[in-house]
């Protein structure tokens, strides 16, 4: 069985964006909270980390759900 995700062009784009923008809001938001710190490019480092956790959390959510339509 394959994935439907993976078989529609749509849904690929779909979930392409939302990923996308998942790691504008998560990098926005972990750039502000580390940015109060006052540290030099200490919110540039928190964009780039928050960007970071989000999409490894998408990669580790998106593999388990591709696993299951392998077996």
């Amino acid at each position: 069985m394959t994935n439907p995700v993976e078989a529609n062009v749509v849904t690929r784009f779909v979930l392409g964006l939302g990923v996308i923008l998942a790691m504008m809001v998560g990098g926005g938001a972990a750039g502000q909270a580390v940015g109060g710190t006052g540290l030099p490019y200490a919110e540039g480092a928190g964009v780039a980390l928050g960007a970071l956790a989000v999409f490894l959390g998408f990669v580790v959510v998106y593999r388990r759900y591709d696993a299951s339509f392998s077996e």
